[in-house]
């Protein structure tokens, strides 16, 4: 009985349209506020890694990770 009453509720819930008018905004509004929360802190790191592949930079730097891990080999 109660899982027979779930099921209509549940089906009833995922075909009535949404009563709230401003529903398409505010779904709108929290899809942008997630992927940009999620995407701009990879957009700094991007712009500098590809600036410096285009300064020829890159090449000349040494890496930190090389020099302190391998000092001993030098």
């Amino acid at each position: 009985m109660f899982s027979t009453h779930a099921l209509n509720q549940l089906r009833r819930y995922g075909t009535q349209l949404p009563r709230d008018p401003r529903y398409r905004l505010k779904a709108t509004l929290m899809t942008t506020y997630l992927v940009s929360a999620f995407t701009l802190p990879f957009v700094p790191p991007l712009l500098e890694t590809r600036r410096t592949r285009a300064d020829g930079t890159n090449l000349i730097k040494e890496n930190t990770y090389y020099s302190t891990h391998y000092a001993c080999l030098r």
